[in-house]
């Protein structure tokens, strides 16, 4: 086994001057409502996938708040998916909701490199979105979506956990607390 002399890759650290440290913040995650966000810099190739359901294109398209409140707070794990299903008797899709909400118009084919152009066209472009929280275990499926369902904070708001009800948390044995992510509940239409 090599030593930590023998590495050679590492570069030089900066101290940390604990007289002068930076305070902590709590992170207070943003109220349910409607956001104007910017969409991502850049759609790099591995922003695009596919379901493992359908098979169909999907794009990783995480924007950020720019106001009302709640300025540089990232909407993380954002996918939207090419999968058509019906509306009012016309197909639609999750990709079809987000281009149009960023105001992009025309056809967009089936065709992958297609759709991977049409988003990359978003690029920067500010939209709106209404968002809400979303509370999701994975191993048990528990969840809970809305702002609302979450407990009282005692404050007039909300907590941004819950305690899930059978599992607990390893260290502690206290019931789980599951958190809740910031998630876009609709994309709103543009209007041109």
């Amino acid at each position: 086994m090599n030593s930590i002399a023998e590495l050679d890759t590492l570069g030089p650290s900066e101290p940390l001057d604990l007289d002068m440290y930076p305070e902590t913040r709590g992170f207070t995650l943003p109220s349910a409502g409607e956001y104007t966000v910017r969409a991502p810099e850049s759609f790099p190739d591995e922003a695009f996938g596919r379901s493992q359901a359908s098979g169909a294109v999907t794009a990783q398209v995480d924007p950020t708040i720019v106001g009302p409140t709640s300025e540089g707070t990232v909407i993380r794990y954002t996918r939207v998916s090419a999968k058509k299903f019906a509306r009012r008797g016309m197909p639609a899709s999750q990709l079809g909701d987000y281009l149009v909400a960023c105001g992009l118009r025309g056809r967009v084919t089936d065709d992958e490199d297609n759709i991977r152009a049409r988003v990359r066209e978003t690029t920067n472009l500010t939209y709106l979105v209404e968002a809400d929280w979303k509370a999701f275990h994975k191993p048990t499926g528990f969840t809970i979506k809305g702002m609302r369902n979450f407990p009282s904070d005692g404050n007039g708001g909300y907590q941004s956990y819950v305690e899930h009800p059978t599992e607990k948390d390893p260290i502690t044995k206290e019931p789980l607390r599951v958190r809740a992510n910031l998630v876009v509940t609709r994309f709103v239409p543009a209007h041109n």
